[in-house]
This record gives C-alpha cells, structure tokens and sequence, in this order.
C-alpha cells in the first residue's frame, strides 16, 4: 500500500470537482469548483491566463480533474479517481494559498538576498557587464537537483493561488489583465542612458585604480574613505536600472528573484533617502557654526596631536618612572621625532585660520548625505595624523629591524644559520673571531632595545588611537550604507515575504485511517536573511 500526501488548501471548504497535480506520492490540490463541465472551465480559464503562462514552466505541467469533494449526510466525502485510490492511504497537509501579488510565497530555504554575483561566478560566466543575479536566488540547505520533485511541489503551491484566482473568474478572457493595462514608465533617450552608464563605469573605475608601492599594490578607494564612499554610490546607483527594469515588469516567473531585487532596491532607496535627510540636517548644524567647530577642531589638534606628543617624547627622555634607558640613543630618538613632530606643527599653524572654511564645505557636502560627512571626516583626521603614521612607520622599523638583528646573534650562539635558498636553518661552525663579535653585538643589541621599544610602544598606543577613531567612523559608515532598514521592516510586518523555508506542524490523527494530519507553514526569516550584508 502507497502513502499520498495530500496538499489541501485552507480556504477550501465548499464541494465540487479537485482541481490539482497528481505525483507518485503526493497531491497538490489547487482548488476545488462547482460547475458542469469543469474540464471546459479549467481549458478555458487557463488558456489565455498570462499569470498562469509565466509560472506553468516552473510547474512542469497544467492542473488536471483529480477527483469530486461531494456532501454524505452530514459531512463531505472525497471521491478520487480510479488510479489514485487503488491501494492508496491519505495524509492530509493542509496550507494557505500564497498570494504572489503581495511577494508571499513558499521556498524550500532561506531566500538569499545577495542579488551580486561572486568572483568565482563571473569567471564561468565570462566577461558579462550584468553583476546581478538573473536565476533562482534559493541556496538549499543541502543540495538538490533542479528537476527535485520537492522544488515542484513548492512551485505548484505558489501557483495554487493564480489558479483558483482563475477558475472563479466566471469570463477569464474578458477579465483578465493584459500588458496594455500597465503604465509605461518614462525612459530616457538611448543616447542619454549610454553616456550616464558609460560615466559610472568610468567613475567605478578610476575608484578602482590600483599603484604598486614597496611590492604592495594599493588601490584609491583602499586609501581614501571618500573615494570608497564614492564607490559605494555608484555601484548601487548601476544597480538601480535592472532593478526597476525587472520591477516594473511584476515578472511570477520567479518570485524569488522578483522579491529579492524588490527588497534590495527599497531598502537601498531608504538608506539613500535616510543619509541625505539626515545629511542635511547636520550639514546645517556645521554650516551655521563653522566658526566655533573650526577653531574647536584646530585647538584640539594642535593641543593632542602636538603638544601631547611632545609633553610625552621629552618624558621618556627623562628616564620615566625611573626606567633607565639608553641616555645617548634616547635623546637622539626623541630628538627626531620631536623635530618631525615641529615641521608638521609649523606647517599646520598657517592652515589654522582655514579650518572654519574647512568645517563649512563639510557641512555643504551633507547634500551628498551623512555618509559623505562621515567619509570626508575620516580622510581629514588622516591627514592631520600623518606625522604619527610616519613616526610610527619609523619606530617600526627600527624596533623590527633589532628583533632580526637578536634573532640573527642568538642563532649564532646556537651554532646555526638560515639557508636563504632552502629557506632552513642549517648547523655551522664559527669561528673564535665570528663568536666574539657575536656577543659584542649581542650585548649592545640587548641594552638598546628596551629604549626603542619604549618609543615604540608610545607611537603603537598613538597609532591605537587614530585607528580606533577611524574604526568608529567605519562602522556608522556601515550602518547608514547596508543597514538592513526595509528588511527589519517586512520582518514586523509581513514575515511571510522573508521566507526561511518550510515546517510540517503535526496536527490531528484520523482515528479511522490513523493518518497524522499536517500543517504546512512558512518558516520565518533567519539570520542568513537578517544580516546578508
């Protein structure tokens, strides 16, 4: 004896012939009508359908008679044809039909909103100037084969809907809706399209731009938060014209790929109207007080980034804390950093009286939005550090050039020495002469290094400090440019348009058949949904 399940939907309750799908063990019931001659209704609801003509692909095949829903006495009986009760036991998993019009519909997982397509994908695909997604956005769980009859099942329970939409029109040809009832949006000339496409790639592409530095390649927008900014925008305003292409056709054919491009495009939107709002508003917050904001930020930098540093370079060339450090290699070294520390201070003092100015065209870039603020805020404060990157980049170097220098000696003490072309330490035999410059330069090594750590410590905690600050600004970045905004919203308000997949709730058994009726529910949305970006 087989086992069929049977998909029932939730809104059926009146009698009439079962209109549906017929699998080895299952049966999706689209809906069930009262008419004479259902298999004419069914032709002719179906024929000129475009709904239905998008998702029958999908579906493999059209909806057929399946059986009768009659009334017995007080109840209702169902009465299936010949080849399907033949040794056949029922479970019953009733759902409720999708509505595609609103973007609810089932998935067998969670839907990917990640619409780019990877760099691995653009490998196999070649050289194609579309970087969206233009197929079925389901990543399984596990993998299943496109034919998988599990897929077809689901297909057929969103196209539930649009068939018993159909069937209830009692005239379909008269009724249904046709392409000459859409509104055409405005498009702009070709010529004008090309030239706006053909400057965001260029745009796109000078942000782009890479340079080799020290056997390193550095790219513009690595450099600059402003350009990667700039970048941002215009990669998201490159996506806009596919999307508003594939949403303004309302394409069923796949829903996935539909609500996806639907939900990234508004929640761009959000966040691009969100930035400039309140870009805007801050810009005239900056603008109006650009006098005080500009002497507030040239005190502070000339107080923390100068006097500081100096106040603390000529501490520690004062044995601080009663450290003994080298006396004659500490006054040198903060006699450097002191002089680099000066020539920036004095190049910086004239700029002092611009700072205003330089407050007000941050409040005047707020029209470009938050992000642009925020972006133009992290460049300044690297470039009024750039003498602590540069004194850091010289302790550095210093401080890694005498722990190679110790780890040389003490392989010299070992009796080893590192084989440069088998990329090894090898055993070898010094001599009496090699030995003893050895522990000469072993001995000067070990009593130099606590002062250059010392600086190098003071100009780590220094360098801690800016990158924090730029860390702090990266993440509001973040936020106003890929913060789920749209997606938060549709999570409390209609969850079912964030799928996460399917769940067979038990419920009842039928005591005479002891068949576990089920109930088929939509999974809400995930974390996989949640942060996709």
């Amino acid at each position: 004896m087989r086992n069929l399940r049977v998909f029932w939907p939730q809104e059926v309750s009146s009698v009439g012939f079962v209109i549906g799908w017929l699998h080895e063990d299952s049966i999706v019931v689209a809906d069930v009508v009262e008419d004479k001659d259902p298999h004419t209704l069914l032709r002719d609801s179906l024929i000129d359908n475009e709904k239905w003509l998008e998702l029958e692909p999908s579906c493999h095949n059209a909806p057929g008679i399946l059986g009768q829903f009659v009334a017995e006495g007080e109840g209702v009986r169902l009465r299936w044809s010949d080849d399907i009760t033949t040794g056949t036991q029922f479970s019953t998993v009733y759902y409720k039909r999708p509505s595609l019009y609103h973007m609810r519909f089932y998935s067998v997982s969670s839907l990917n909103l990640d619409i780019t397509i990877s760099e691995h994908e653009k490998i196999l695909i070649g050289d194609s100037k579309d970087t969206l997604r233009c197929d079925a956005i389901f990543e399984t769980l596990r993998p299943i084969p496109k034919s998988s009859h599990l897929l077809s099942i689901v297909c057929q329970l969103n196209a539930s809907g649009i068939i018993a939409e159909a069937l209830q029109r009692k005239a379909p040809s008269n009724q249904r809706p046709t392409s000459r009832h859409k509104v055409a949006l405005p498009r702009l000339p070709v010529v004008v399209r090309q030239c706006m496409r053909w400057l965001v790639e260029s745009s796109i592409r000078i942000c782009g731009l890479s340079a080799s530095l020290f056997d390193s390649t550095i790219r513009l927008k690595d450099v600059s938060a402003t350009v990667q900014q700039v970048d941002v925008r215009l990669e998201q305003f490159s996506f806009f014209p596919s999307q508003i292409a594939l949403i303004s056709t309302r394409s069923r054919r796949d829903i996935a790929t539909f609500s996806a491009q639907y939900i990234n495009f508004f929640n761009n939107a959000w966040l691009i109207f969100n930035d400039v709002v309140v870009g805007i508003a801050v810009g005239a917050i900056l603008s109006e007080n650009h006098v005080y904001f500009g002497k507030l930020l040239y005190t502070y930098t000339e107080l923390w980034t100068i006097e500081h540093l100096i106040t603390a370079l000529r501490w520690l060339d004062d044995w601080p804390v009663g450290l003994k450090l080298n006396t004659n290699l500490s006054r040198a070294l903060s006699l450097s950093f002191i002089t680099l520390t000066t020539i920036w201070s004095r190049l910086l003092r004239p700029l002092g009286p611009h700072f205003p100015h330089l407050v007000y065209f941050l409040g005047i870039s707020g029209w470009s939005g938050l992000t642009m603020i925020l972006s133009l805020s992290s460049d300044m404060v690297s470039l009024l550090t750039i003498h602590i990157y540069l004194s850091y980049l010289a302790a550095t170097t210093v401080c890694r050039r005498i722990i190679i220098t110790a780890g040389s000696l003490w392989n010299l003490f070992r009796g080893k020495r590192y084989n440069v072309l088998q990329q090894r330490l090898d055993s070898w035999d010094y001599s009496l002469d090699q030995l003893l410059l050895g522990t000469m330069l072993f001995t000067l090594v070990t009593f130099l290094s606590p002062t250059i750590v010392v600086y190098y410590a003071l100009f780590s905690g220094a360098r801690l400090a800016v990158i924090m600050m730029h860390a702090g600004l990266e993440t509001l970045l973040a936020f106003m440019n890929h913060f789920p905004l749209f997606v938060l919203m549709l999570r409390v308000k209609d969850s079912q348009r964030l799928p996460g997949g399917i769940i067979l709730i038990p419920g009842r058994r039928d005591h005479e058949s002891r068949a576990v009726n089920l109930k088929l529910e939509v999974i809400q949305g995930n974390k996989h949904i949640l942060y996709w970006f």
